[in-house]
This record gives C-alpha cells, structure tokens and sequence, in this order.
C-alpha cells in the first residue's frame, strides 16, 4: 500500500481512503420535500422561538454558497477530489435550506412569499481571498477542511438541541434526516482536516489564525448578530458541558489545541 504522505494533490485515494466521493455525489440527498408531512404541523405548531432557529439555520445553511464562492478562488479548487465533494455538499446543504424553509412557510399566513434575498460576497474580499490564499497554496486545504470539520461538529450539536427544545415529532424526525446526511460529510471532512494538518507546519499555523477569527457557524455573517446570540442563548448558553465538549474536540485537530472557539462564541 503506498504511502498517503507520497500522494499528489489529485490523488483520488487519500485521505479518507474510505470514502467514495464517486458514490457520494450519484446519492446526493436531494430535495426532502416529499418526506416533509408539513400538513402535521397544522395540529402541532412549532413555537415563535423554535421558528426564529429555524430560520436561522436555515440563513445559515443557504449561506454556504457564499462560503464556497472563496473557497473555490484558492488552492483547494486545484484538488479534483475535493472539489467535487464541496460541490456536491454545496447541492446537500441547498436542500437542507430548502426543507428548513418549507417548514417555515407551513407557518406563514397563506399568500407569504419565501425568503429569496440573495447572499453576495464583496468583490473585494474575494479578491483578497484569493491572493492570500495563492500565496498560501496548498496549505490552503487544511484550513477548508478544518472550517468544515469545526462547522459540522459545531451545526450537528445545534440540530440536535434544537430537536429537543423543540419536541415537536415532525421537526425531530427532519432533523435525524438531515443529521445522517451531514455525519456522511463529516467523514470527509475529518479525515482530510486531520490529514492536511499533520501534513503541514504552515498550515496548522494559517489554520488556527483562521480558526480563531471565523464567525460560529460558517455563514453566521449572512445574519444579523442579535439572531447569533439568539442561536447560542437558546441551544447552547445552558449546556456547558456540551460547549467543553466541542472545544476538547477542536483540540483533538492537530495543532489547535487550547482555542476555546465554542465558548468564545457563546459569549461574544
């Protein structure tokens, strides 16, 4: 077996030797609008609160194209591999959007338009994306995978505390749904967070500056900062051992120990 450190950037077997991007892609998890029963929701609404982190999330989740857009401006776009797992993870998170959405609108008066604002990354900070990021290279790679592997434990615990403030079957049952489909994402993006950074000095180094200035959760800056507290008051204020749980996790990435991002989140 050869040795996944001789690997070229393109190589289609490590890391995550494990998982088939092939097959990932042909059983994307399209829409989930025929699973949705909203109809349910009539004898058992949600509640405002439960609502407000519904849309929230699902501000948050839509936001990923924004994301991806500076991405995809960097080295991380040279890696075929990776590209077409961001794409198609860019396609799951969509209609994750698209089913919060559906749910929020089955409580709208009749006659309410959906959201449809789009989100826009400034010209300028793209820019400045991308030639730091070329002047980075491949390096580049682990700070992606680390800011999906951080933002999927990060979004994975929030579903689930939202299921269970909620209480409500129909919001807990689309919730076990879409958490099966980012636990699928999550394998990828460990695996080559973990890959990349053992594999780069600099880009522990780049990762951890990175880390330690993102906003919680990727895309909270598609919202106002009243909403983020909100998410972080409601899911995770009371929850204290959940908060050092994931900060012990994000110290188990290879150089970024000692970061305290969830609690810094919480409290900012």
């Amino acid at each position: 077996m050869p040795d996944p450190r001789e690997a070229s950037v393109d190589d289609m077997s490590f890391p995550a030797p494990d998982f088939d991007v092939r097959d990932f892609a042909r059983t994307a998890a399209g829409s989930h609008r025929e699973r949705l029963h909203l109809d349910r929701y009539d004898d058992a609404p949600l509640s405002p609160d439960v609502l407000r982190l519904v849309r929230y999330l699902q501000v948050v989740e839509r936001g990923t194209m924004t994301h991806l857009r500076g991405v995809l401006v960097t080295a991380t776009h040279k890696d075929a591999r990776i590209t077409a797992f961001l794409t198609t993870w860019a396609y799951e998170k969509y209609w994750i959007a698209d089913a919060l959405d559906q749910i929020i609108m089955a409580h709208a008066p009749e006659g309410t338009e959906p959201d449809r604002a789009p989100f826009n990354t400034p010209v300028e900070r793209t820019i400045r994306e991308s030639i730091f990021a070329n002047i980075v290279g491949v390096p580049m790679i682990a700070v992606h995978m680390s800011l999906g592997t951080v933002d999927e434990w990060l979004m994975q615990a929030a579903y689930a505390q939202l299921s269970e403030l909620a209480g409500n079957l129909a919001l807990s049952e689309e919730i076990d749904y879409i958490l099966s489909i980012k636990e699928r994402q999550l394998i990828f993006f460990e695996a080559q967070a973990r890959y990349r950074l053992l594999d780069s000095a600099q880009g522990r180094r780049v990762t951890r500056k990175r880390l330690s200035k993102t906003a919680w959760p990727v895309g909270a800056k598609a919202e106002k900062q009243t909403e983020t507290n909100f998410f972080y008051e409601q899911l995770f204020a009371k929850s204290p051992d959940l908060i050092a749980t994931l900060d012990a996790r994000v110290d188990t990435l290879p150089g970024q120990d000692g970061l305290g991002l969830i609690r810094r989140a919480t409290t900012s």
